[in-house]
């Protein structure tokens, strides 16, 4: 590596900071770290946005098909171990949740690989991220170092750890999410703190107590305790004052109207938002949101905001848990129930599906949480009417002659007359062999 490379990258060499105390205090006197994040409610309905519907998708292990295509591969100790149960404490929802609430906080997580009956990877233990130092060695590959609750600093080698990362501008240290908008976290529980002190006095501005003469310090503070003991919280408002001689009460005029108290709180909930690339619907602000946006947020918070974490997780496990068999095995979220749309868009959808032939019955149903019909819903439908594009400007073959009629003669029935006529004959017949006997 050249010098200038060199220093270029120690421009972002971020080992061995400890992001719990990098920040400090903002601009709005808010201490902001991943812990007291997380008391911002706007930050933690984020968090919990995201980790939730992270780990409520249902992940599967697959197996690449020699001619093409895919098929779970249940059969894998992989499989159950990311699907339902991660270690012995803990369901598959549980553990994916902790671990994705865990690095949208600090910026990475960790699980230790436990070794045991089901090959080198039986269990995942989740490993706090802020004990975890990361090292890179001249080789390239990384030491963690993880400092235990009794103070003993155990070391893991690379093969030994499942890492997911946030955003990194090192390629080995996830940055956190709360020191990128410490800013904007900070302001908004800022404006939270001044809503239940507001609230918490009475929802009454501020009261300065004035004396015609000198007072003493400490009788002066003497008197602010006795005033606040006595009418400070919502329980003691509106309580009758009694002062000391030649001392006023005096309420500050300043309102949270005249500062945009609500204006700025929904401000900075839009902030946080922004920054996690939330929809606000999803985080319960409504004041913008119609019947007709819903749906397409719901659909643009999967594809921009869902969709990367989940391909972290997914290449996240190809990398440490895989790995070898990567060729052949892959991990894969299923995001279609969260595309569905209403009923009526799934019916139109289902419909084309199957008229077109690119689905089957089967499919169908198993989108919709049914059952399987057998057999026969395997089968694939096109209309009679459709024809391949290379058949399209063939001449169409000539018809077959049509067969000649053949001619049967039929004898004529008798009419009424000519039965008469024939009954008439029949009877003159009769009576002339009478007369000549």
């Amino acid at each position: 590596m050249s010098e200038q490379a060199t220093a270029d990258f120690k421009m972002f060499d971020l080992r061995g900071i400890d992001w719990s105390e990098v920040g400090g205090r903002t601009a709005a006197g808010i201490r902001v770290t991943p812990e007291t994040a997380m008391q911002c409610s706007a930050f933690l309905a984020c968090v919990r946005v995201i980790s939730e519907s992270v780990a409520s998708l249902p992940l599967h292990l697959y197996r690449r098909l020699p001619a093409g295509g895919k098929e779970k591969a249940p059969s894998h100790p992989l499989y159950r171990l990311l699907h339902d149960k991660p270690n012995r404490w803990q369901t598959g929802l549980e553990f994916r949740e902790q671990l994705t609430a865990l690095y949208l906080s600090y910026g990475q997580s960790f699980a230790e690989k436990v070794p045991g009956p089901n090959g080198p990877v039986s269990e995942l233990w989740p490993l706090h991220p802020s004990r975890m130092r990361v090292e890179q060695l001249e080789n390239g590959n990384l030491r963690y170092l993880y400092r235990e609750p009794n103070g003993r600093e155990t070391v893991y080698a690379q093969s030994q750890i499942f890492h997911l990362r946030f955003l990194t501008l090192d390629g080995i240290n996830g940055v956190q999410p709360t020191s990128l908008s410490r800013d904007a976290i900070g302001l908004a529980r800022a404006l939270e703190q001044h809503g239940a002190t507001y609230f918490g006095n009475g929802a009454r501005p501020g009261v300065i107590l004035e004396s015609d003469n000198a007072i003493p310090v400490e009788a002066a503070e003497r008197l602010r305790e006795a005033w606040e003991r006595i009418h400070r919280g919502s329980d003691r408002a509106h309580r009758t004052a009694v002062l000391p001689a030649g001392v006023h009460a005096k309420e500050l005029t300043s309102s949270n109207e005249a500062s945009q108290f609500i204006e700025t709180r929904r401000f900075q909930i839009e902030e946080c938002a922004r920054a996690m690339r939330v929809p606000l619907h999803l985080i319960g602000e409504l004041s913008r949101s119609t019947y007709s946006n819903i749906e397409v947020q719901g659909t643009e918070f999967v594809q921009h905001c869902l969709l990367p974490h989940l391909r972290r997780w997914e290449t996240a496990i190809a990398r440490d848990l895989i790995d070898g068999d990567v060729d052949e095995y892959f991990a894969e979220h299923s995001v279609t129930g969260l595309l569905r749309g209403d009923h009526a868009s799934r019916s139109a959808y289902y419909v084309s599906a199957i008229q077109n032939g690119w689905m089957s019955i089967n499919e169908v149903r198993e989108l919709e949480n049914l059952n399987p019909l057998g057999p026969e819903g395997d089968k694939h439908f096109i209309q009679l009417n459709m024809t391949t594009l290379d058949q399209a400007g063939e001449q169409p073959p000539a018809p077959e002659p049509a067969p000649q009629p053949v001619m049967v003669e039929v004898e004529d029935e008798d009419s009424p007359e000519d039965d008469a006529e024939d009954m008439a004959e029949d009877q003159a017949d009769q009576e002339d062999q009478t007369n000549g006997n």
